[in-house]
């Protein structure tokens, strides 16, 4: 049974949080806190915002792809806007092919895929500057709601470490963001998908997390926004998992994998595990 918090909103005060909960649901919520040693989170939808596209992702999707087209014209190669376009929709397709097959990619493997979409090729230094400017952000992507004081809190009780998959923008360059939201203190350890060689729910991603907090599978909880990666990859390993409800997001109308809270993001997550009935 899902313990589903999600219908009260990110305001909803701890003690109607408590209240709203059946006896049964308030049972398994205190055993699991009491259970609980460690906790590792999802990124992209969970700390960061990535749906709807912020304004300044769509405008530096754009720069990407006009980016590529200045190197290729620089070589004699004149490809037009919307081929460019479709080219950038190619790599984001075989992405997804690869994601699915739970293999890590890129921005190598995307700038080569839309090269090969486009039958055009770069010399390596031309190559470089391409993948160099596709890995780079100009502006950080937005943090959710509730995100920063809820891990600075969970922080403080519990070892927590980040399980991300990665596309265009590496490790690195997260780990900056992190840095910006004076977030990067908090986790122990960081797993990134480019640096693993897999995808989300891929075991390995969740045993280095397990293995960098020092915590067993069966005493910690994942927290994400993707049925078929964070909860399924969590629950087959023997972890808790806290879903973000977002059913209309990436396939979650058509995959339920059972997690056991259903929530509205990390600060009510936050709210649940930190503060007990007893304690208001």
């Amino acid at each position: 049974m899902t313990i589903e918090l999600h219908n009260l909103n990110h305001t909803t005060s701890t003690a109607e949080l408590w209240r709203n909960l059946t006896p049964e649901a308030r049972q398994r919520l205190q055993t699991l806190r009491r259970n609980l040693r460690g906790l590792t989170l999802d990124l992209w939808g969970t700390i960061l915002t990535d749906h709807p596209a912020p304004i300044d992702t769509v405008v530096f999707s754009e720069q990407r792809q006009h980016f590529l087209g200045e190197e290729l014209r620089q070589h004699g190669i004149d490809k037009t806007a919307e081929e460019i376009k479709a080219a950038y929709k190619y790599a984001w397709e075989y992405f997804d092919r690869l994601w699915f097959q739970q293999i890590a990619f890129d921005a190598e493997d995307g700038v080569i895929a839309m090269l090969k979409f486009l039958q055009a090729e770069l010399p390596a230094e031309s190559l470089a500057r391409v993948i160099d400017f596709f890995e780079n952000l100009n502006t950080p992507p937005p943090l959710l709601d509730g995100v920063q004081e809820g891990v600075q809190q969970l922080a403080q009780k519990y070892p927590l470490a980040l399980i991300s998959d990665t596309a265009w923008t590496p490790g690195r360059v997260l780990r900056r963001i992190l840095a910006h939201y004076d977030l990067l203190k908090c986790f122990r350890v960081l797993v990134f998908s480019g640096e693993v060689g897999h995808t989300k729910p891929h075991p390995e991603m969740f045993k280095r997390a397990l293995s960098g907090i020092g915590v067993e599978a069966s005493q910690c909880l994942h927290i994400g926004d993707i049925q078929r990666t964070d909860v399924a990859g969590a629950k087959a390993l023997g972890m808790a998992a806290a879903w973000i409800h977002r059913p209309e997001y990436a396939g979650n109308a058509q995959e339920n994998h059972s997690p056991d809270l259903a929530v509205t993001g990390v600060g009510q997550l936050a709210q649940v595990l930190l503060h007990s009935e007893g304690s208001l």
